[in-house]
């Protein structure tokens, strides 16, 4: 376990490193890697187990098991020097979330919602399931803020949640746990069983991140003057809107924040329309996320150091 002060520097270093330069080249991506495992095993895990479910659980323990045992092995060797051991865990740490990623991707689509309604739906279904061709600029905002909400558990909290109380190894599981899900987790006729551990998995990876966001999104919301107060009325009202036990919280504090009602057809309807949303509320939405990644480093930080105290004063 390392010191408690070089656990800090990795994690701020981390998000310094996010902050300048955003994503790491596609070559040395490790969700990248992690995707073009999950790609390639599949059609044999398939030919090899009769029971899907068993061959996708059994792809899902190994791509995990070997993601983090190749993490830690290179940070065992990066570990002949200190200044090497933290530079090399804070660019594994940086992999496990995206801030700047988020904003290059949610950004364009606000800026073109009014000019160009065309590019801005194409630019959401980069970033969303759903069928976008269809959708008028209330819908195509909602997305967009839906995926900055959504975003900020898997894309930020989840890890650096599992980074305080699993170290790196942690941080990479959990993003291995939701590439697989992403890949595998669907509910369709070819992914139903195949998928069923993974994405069973991602969701208990990120229910209690899920469910501290709220908090956060709040606080975020307070300090950047939003409607803190109607963020955790949303929140306890509509949470339970989403299929998915873990997406209503986030959506539903973000729709709060922003005083709108977020909307996928056919699915869910979160919040109430007591402000329209538009371009402006995107990019509100951003501010949110960016406020609530540092009120996470604070905290988490906190955490850390009170942690490493407790260890030092009763294991040491």
């Amino acid at each position: 376990m390392p010191p408690i002060t070089d656990s800090l520097f990795i994690l701020w270093l981390a998000f310094l490193l996010d902050l300048l330069f955003g994503e790491p080249p596609p070559c040395i991506h490790l969700t990248v890697w992690a995707g073009k495992s999950i790609e390639k095993l599949e059609p044999h895990f398939r030919k090899l187990f009769r029971d899907e479910r068993i061959g996708g659980t059994a792809l899902a323990i190994l791509v995990i098991a070997s993601f983090t045992l190749l993490a830690l092995l290179v940070l065992g060797i990066s570990n002949i020097s200190r200044p090497l051991y933290i530079l090399v865990s804070s660019i594994f740490l940086k992999m496990t979330f995206a801030i700047k990623c988020m904003y290059n991707h949610v950004e364009p689509i606000a800026k073109e919602l009014d000019s160009d309604l065309e590019s801005s739906k194409k630019r959401l279904s980069l970033v969303v399931r759903r069928d976008t061709s269809t959708l008028d600029k209330r819908l195509v905002a909602s997305g967009a803020v839906e995926t900055v909400a959504e975003g900020f558990v898997d894309g930020f909290i989840s890890p650096i949640f599992y980074y305080c109380i699993l170290g790196l190894p942690g941080a990479i599981a959990y993003r291995v746990i939701n590439t697989l899900d992403s890949m595998v987790g669907y509910k369709d006729i070819k992914y139903f069983r195949f998928g069923w551990f993974s994405a069973r998995l991602d969701t208990v990876a990120n229910f209690i991140p899920s469910r501290l966001t709220p908090l956060i999104f709040a606080l975020a919301a307070a300090l950047l003057k939003l409607d803190w107060r109607l963020s955790i009325r949303f929140s306890r009202a509509y949470h339970a809107s989403t299929q998915s036990v873990n997406a209503g919280w986030p959506m539903s504090s973000m729709a709060g924040a922003l005083r709108v009602k977020l909307e996928k057809l056919g699915c869910y309807c979160i919040g109430e329309e007591i402000e329209p949303l538009s371009s402006e509320k995107i990019m509100k939405s951003l501010k949110v996320y960016v406020v609530s990644a540092l009120i996470t480093l604070l905290l988490f930080s906190s955490l850390l150091v009170i942690g490493g105290v407790v260890y030092e004063a009763y294991f040491v």
